[in-house]
Formats: structure tokens, C-alpha cells, sequence
């Protein structure tokens, strides 16, 4: 039997970003700029109401949570406070891609206990960029070794996912993979690694 749509509920998954009747979260990004049709990716208004959503979430219970997402990317700090949220999280999380999950978002789809892309989504991994420009070249160099430390991080993050699926897959390739941008389609981000099955494709097997 189908449940009821509430229309508070539609407006607060719209206003909110949460629809606490199937525990689903949506993950998307702004459009920020009609010049160029950027968009924000993952900043501190993504973080701070996905953080607030799923303890929300995990507070009522710890029943399974559903987070939608169509991610370009952004902000590595910000995506780690949405990392270490899903990745403590009690409930276990299933992430829908749906569009793209690129450069942070690629990293936010690994925190999943199941990844799930569909057909016609993409997946793009590369090294970050800081995106500075320090007055003082101590303070450049700080940053310079914060951004190889998040290199690494992001190089073992991704090599151990991928380590499940290819036991021998050596850090050199993914280096390779990382040194530019690196696109994927759905089937290949499968057959990586780094998500664990194509929407619908189990329909058809």
C-alpha cells in the first residue's frame, strides 16, 4: 500500500532538503551564478544543513537513510564534515547518484555502506586545487603541505575501495587517474570500484 504524500512534507524536502517519511536526503548543489551557470558544490550552507539533516534523521531512529545526490564538487573541509557524518552515522546509508559526483562528491560517495549511480550519471576524480593566494610565502607553504597531506588522504581513500574490487591495482595508476581529470561512466565507476552497482541494472539481470 502506498503511503499518503503529505504536502508539508514536499514543501519541507523542497525548503530543507530532508523527507523524514522515507528517511531520504537530497545532495545536490546551487545555482550560483547566471554569468556562468556556476554552481556552489559542496560549501558550509551544504555541510551545515546535511550534518543537521542526518542527526535529525539518526536521532528518530536508526533505520536505513536514503541520500540522493548530484554533486560537482567543492570545498575538501566541508565534504569531510559530510564524510565523517555519514561514515559514523548508525543507520545504514545508500547513496543515489543521480547527474554526477565529481571531485568531492566522487570522495562523499565512498562514505556510503552502498553506492548506487545511475546509467547515464558520471563519476570524475583528480587531485584538488587550492584555490589560494597567501600575501606570505610561509603561509603558501603551509597550505602547500596541507593540500599533499589531503592528496594522500584522498589516494588511500580511493585505493582502498578499489583494493576490494582489484587486489593488485597499484598506487601508481590511481596517481596516474588523479593527475588530471579522470571521467568515468556508471558501468566503469562499477567496474572500478568506487560504486557498487548501476540503478536498475539488477532488473535486468
Amino acid at each position: 500500500m502506498s503511503k499518503r504524500v503529505n504536502r508539508d512534507d514536499i514543501d519541507k524536502f523542497h525548503d530543507y532538503s530532508l523527507y523524514i517519511p522515507t528517511r531520504t536526503i537530497y545532495m545536490g548543489s546551487e545555482h550560483v551564478n547566471d554569468d556562468d551557470f556556476s554552481e556552489s558544490g559542496v560549501e558550509a550552507t551544504m555541510a551545515e544543513r546535511f550534518v543537521k539533516n542526518i542527526t535529525i534523521l539518526e536521532m528518530a531512529s536508526q533505520e536505513p537513510v536514503t541520500i540522493i545526490m548530484n554533486n560537482p564538487g567543492g570545498d575538501w573541509f566541508h565534504g569531510m564534515a559530510i564524510y565523517d557524518a555519514i561514515k559514523t552515522a548508525k543507520s545504514h546509508v545508500t547513496i543515489k547518484v543521480f547527474g554526477m559526483a565529481m571531485s568531492m562528491g566522487g570522495v562523499l560517495l565512498q562514505a556510503a555502506d552502498e553506492r548506487i549511480i545511475s546509467p547515464n550519471a558520471k563519476f570524475m576524480m583528480h587531485y584538488g586545487y587550492m584555490g589560494l593566494s597567501p600575501t606570505h610565502s610561509k603561509i603558501f607553504d603551509k597550505w602547500s603541505d596541507e593540500n599533499k597531506r589531503i592528496n594522500k588522504e584522498m589516494e588511500q581513500l580511493f585505493l582502498s575501495k578499489i583494493k576490494e574490487k582489484h587486489p593488485d591495482f597499484k598506487l601508481k595508476k590511481l596517481e596516474e587517474m588523479l593527475n588530471f581529470d579522470t571521467i568515468l561512466s556508471a558501468q566503469e565507476t562499477v567496474d572500478l570500484g568506487l560504486a557498487d552497482k548501476v540503478l536498475g541494472q539488477e532488473e535486468h539481470e
